[in-house]
């Protein structure tokens, strides 16, 4: 009987464990990513609680204050929990490491970030998340020819089947770099794909 037990909460556990892919694009720029939920490979961790991930962000200069498209290669890590009883709200700290391709200047940063989800209570008929993020790399957290980097992000996210969202918002990328120029890496609304699986 014991053994039955453990092996209905190893099924339950693994089925609430899901990887995340995300496709976002505009008229101009196309970003993608993958978050690895450790859970299904580890388990002493708790699914849905730690991510790792990659990022690509090709950013079209007409969205950007760079003259020619820059890209964004990014990897990350996430750890974040529900909070509440209503488990509607999940919080996340997390970190990354950023690197622009840009030719002659080098732009690597690791930002530091919260990140949040709320699932809203009028969802009867359709699920719906709003969601944020901000990270920050000072100049102590930046190298090569960076100084500062920033970036935040809103969307909201609809679920119209099991674990398939449209998702929409508007993304925000600051760079600074040390010989004094500042500039917007991407500054534009998106709308996308976001699966778990």
């Amino acid at each position: 009987m014991l053994k039955k037990i453990m092996l209905g909460a190893i099924t339950v556990t693994s089925a609430m464990a899901l990887h995340i892919g995300e496709i976002n694009i505009n008229n101009k720029d196309i970003e993608a990513q993958l978050r690895l939920d450790m859970g299904q490979f580890n388990d002493q961790l708790d699914p849905h609680t730690t991510f790792v991930g990659f990022r690509y962000l090709n950013a079209r200069e007409e969205h950007s204050d760079y003259d020619d498209d820059p890209r964004l290669y990014e990897i990350n890590a996430l750890m974040q929990r529900e909070v509440g009883s209503l488990q509607a709200l999940t919080l996340g700290m997390g970190i990354k490491l950023d690197y622009i391709d840009m030719g002659s200047d080098d732009f690597t940063a690791i930002p530091l970030g919260l990140e949040a989800s709320y699932r809203l209570p009028f969802d009867e008929f359709i699920p719906l998340y709003v969601g944020g993020l901000i990270y920050y790399a000072p100049e102590v957290l930046s190298f090569q020819d960076a100084k500062q980097y920033l970036e935040y992000k809103v969307n909201i996210d609809v679920e119209i089947i099991d674990n398939g969202f449209i998702t929409t918002g508007y993304r925000y990328i600051e760079t600074k770099y040390k010989h004094g120029s500042s500039k917007d890496l991407n500054a534009a609304w998106f709308i996308g794909f976001k699966v778990g699986f």
